[in-house]
């Protein structure tokens, strides 16, 4: 390693946090391959294979597999790219979440019958579209066809609500609000 530092996989554990067990892993995985071997044959690594084994860190921390970490640390994918990607589906799970921590807040405040608590789960996860659809359905057996008095129709548009995507529980005596 011509003068280098260099570490051993026990200096390398002490410095990083991480087991030698899991350097181990790593190193036979090729994610983070010993730079040199020693004289006995035990694995020697320098500042750059320490610094990959952090991004390696770091990348694990936040959820990546091992897949997609190899890829950025052999370049084959880039960084942002890679995290952007891993952003937008954490932003899916957050939204499922929210949306399944709403229902069950509901239910636990209203003491829900299996029957309400199907009923609920499955109109919290209608879509925006169905959401509108269903609205519209009830509007037409509550009012009639809106074809029929074009006059009416634009009054009716008014006073049909907009629900949002994000449910979120909700003190009101129904105890389910759709805030904007």
């Amino acid at each position: 390693m011509n003068g280098e530092t260099s570490y051993s996989i026990g200096d390398l554990a002490r410095r990083t946090g991480l087991t030698v067990k899991t350097i181990r892993f790593y190193a036979d995985r090729g994610i983070v391959p010993p730079t040199d071997r020693g004289p006995t044959g035990h694995r020697r690594y320098d500042a750059a294979a320490a610094a990959r084994l952090d991004l390696v860190r770091t990348l694990r921390d936040l959820g990546l597999d091992l897949a997609t970490i190899r890829a950025v640390v052999d370049r084959e994918a880039g960084l942002p790219e890679v995290a952007a990607a891993h952003a937008e589906a954490l932003a899916a799970q957050i939204r499922v979440l929210r949306l399944r921590r709403a229902v069950l807040a509901v239910l636990a405040r209203r003491a829900a019958t299996p029957e309400q608590a199907d009923l609920l789960h499955r109109l919290a996860r209608l879509s925006a579209e169905e959401r509108r659809r269903l609205v519209e359905e009830f509007l037409d057996a509550a009012l009639g066809d809106p074809a029929a008095d074009p006059a009416f129709a634009g009054v009716r548009r008014s006073l049909t609500p907009s629900c949002p995507t994000t449910p979120s529980p909700s003190r009101s005596r129904r105890g389910w609000s759709w805030p904007s």
